[in-house]
């Protein structure tokens, strides 16, 4: 075991999430640029909102409860020229210039129907999704022109506005010289006409989370390595008194970690094993179990993946980003819950010590298994994580890693794929991802699929089946071999890792982050009910 504690990284983005620590829900403060131009003195937006019914004959447009009000402060002009041109539907936007001497921009942004309610065909909470994407679309809108601050009213929301609003903002610009005029800087955003500070300031702490994942998501390999990823814990970690341990590869050699300790040795760069330790509670409380794939790159290996698929390689270490920003999140909540989170931190290249088609591996329960294929590294991770994980007694085991790539085509990027032995925690974590609009879908975990991948002469068990269809079932039927009596979920996310900007307007193009958001209100409603 080695100790980073007083090690640093000398990256940008780290300052972005540094914190003060306070007795109330701290605020992210956001990067200081150096450029004086840019840090000069901008004028205010502003965003607000406008329904538009379309079976409504007279009266198909309202403004919302805080755009009347600041329409009568100015006069009627919004309302006025507003009426100029058709009504922004849900999604849409049109900006307004010089309308009073507070703001110098003014967003109105659609919200569509007003009769947006739960949808229980859609497993969706349509009216705070309706709130993510008309807040999103507004601050988005008004960040192009640069203001200093952008107030947001909270559409009835303010914490699913917030998210939307800083979701929405995010940009991946670290490499970027500072002074380049096509760097737009971070906008600070502001509630405006609501006193739900509380719900606004959960909303921005949910948001920057999942930038912080998309952030680690989107870092190039060559910068984000297994040794720079463990200093990147320490430093966002440490500072908050989340526990980080950071253990090498013979220590997990001496737990008879054999799929780790396989996968690490090929690459030149050290695989490490993470571990991280929140207490909201009592010490002797059972813990969560959180566990992250972290391949920082997956070629495939000797399995070698082709070009269009190694450009979103250097994401495939999602899984152990938003473990590492859950825990920073449920300390920055000060949740009454023990989290304890696994990293296995490691690349997967190809040369002379690459798993090879037909090694055998052997895990800590026992168990033997056949690399059917290398490039189905991440079970191998997991289950020993998973087996490791029984010396917690958790509560339950959450791991979340890019798994199968069929996903793709099946859910496209509308849901991750969800394998659970828990009816009642499933029925939270689907409850949670309606409201988040970050849904989930569940996959079978049938003894089918444990047939085919027990179906070797060689081994107990292979990291996948002869068949080539079924990849995302085989993976967690793989997993279930390793689990015990735990209750476990295990989110499969290749599918959601990333987006070409057309599945959620307020994320954009890029890595995602997901389901950080998800996985902290299902924490919070698990805490709600007591049940955790």
């Amino acid at each position: 075991m080695i100790c980073l504690r007083n090690n640093t990284v000398s990256l940008r983005f780290i300052s972005q999430f540094k914190l003060q620590r306070s007795d109330c829900i701290p605020k992210i403060t956001p990067r200081k640029l150096k450029d004086p131009k840019a840090c000069a003195i901008r004028d205010k937006g502003l965003v607000l909102g406008v329904y538009y019914n379309d079976n409504v004959k007279n009266e198909s447009a309202i403004l919302t409860a805080s755009a009347q009000k600041y329409d009568s402060q100015c006069n009627g002009k919004l309302w006025k020229q507003l009426k100029l041109a058709p009504i922004p539907k849900l999604g849409e936007n049109r900006i307004f210039y010089d309308l009073d001497s507070r703001f110098a921009y003014v967003a109105v942004a659609g919200l569509g129907t007003e009769c947006f309610s739960f949808n229980s065909l859609e497993q969706l909470d349509e009216s705070k999704e309706a709130i993510r994407i008309a807040a999103g679309s507004g601050t988005k809108a008004l960040h192009g022109l640069k203001p200093a601050a952008i107030h947001v009213e909270s559409f009835g929301n303010a914490e699913a506005a917030a998210e939307g609003a800083n979701l929405a903002i995010w940009q991946f610009q670290e490499y970027k010289n500072i002074i380049n005029q096509n760097l737009i800087p971070m906008t600070k955003i502001v509630l405006h006409d609501d006193c739900d500070v509380d719900g606004w300031n959960i909303g921005q702490i949910k948001a920057e989370s999942q930038n912080l994942a998309r952030y680690l998501q989107e870092m190039p390999a060559n910068y984000l390595n297994p040794t720079s990823f463990a200093k990147i814990a320490v430093d966002l970690l440490c500072e908050l008194d989340i526990n980080v341990e950071v253990k090498t590869k013979g220590w997990a050699a001496n737990h008879e970690m054999g799929g780790f300790v396989a996968i690490g040795r090929s690459s030149v760069q050290p695989p490490l094993y993470v571990e991280i330790s929140y207490y909201g509670t009592s010490e002797l409380t059972r813990p969560v179990v959180l566990i992250g794939k972290g391949v920082t790159f997956d070629s495939g290996s000797l399995d070698l993946k082709p070009t269009k698929d190694l450009r979103f390689m250097k994401g495939d270490m999602a899984g152990a980003a938003c473990v590492l920003a859950i825990t920073r999140a449920a300390s920055m909540l000060k949740l009454p819950i023990n989290i304890r989170g696994i990293l296995p931190l490691c690349e997967l290249m190809p040369n002379g010590k690459s798993p090879k088609f037909g090694d055998l591996v052997n895990s800590a329960n026992g168990k033997s298994i056949l690399i059917r294929l290398p490039s189905r590294e991440g079970r191998l991770l997991i289950a020993d994580c998973l087996v490791y994980a029984r010396n917690y007694w958790p509560k339950f085991i959450v791991d979340i890693g890019t798994m199968s790539k069929e996903l793709l085509h099946t859910l496209g990027g509308a849901a991750c794929g969800c394998y659970t032995n828990s009816e009642e925690l499933f029925c939270y974590l689907q409850s949670a991802s309606s409201q988040t609009g970050d849904r989930i879908w569940r996959m079978p975990l049938w003894k089918f699929y444990e047939d085919r991948i027990c179906d070797t002469n060689s081994a107990d068990v292979a990291n996948t089946a002869r068949f080539k269809y079924g990849d995302s079932p085989n993976c967690a039927a793989f997993l279930k071999q390793f689990v015990c009596d735990s209750n476990w979920i295990h989110l499969d996310t290749y599918n959601i890792a990333f987006s070409k900007g057309r599945d959620f307007p307020y994320l954009g193009r890029g890595m995602t982050g997901r389901p950080t958001r998800t996985v902290i209100e299902f924490l919070y409603q698990l805490l709600a009910d007591a049940k955790v």
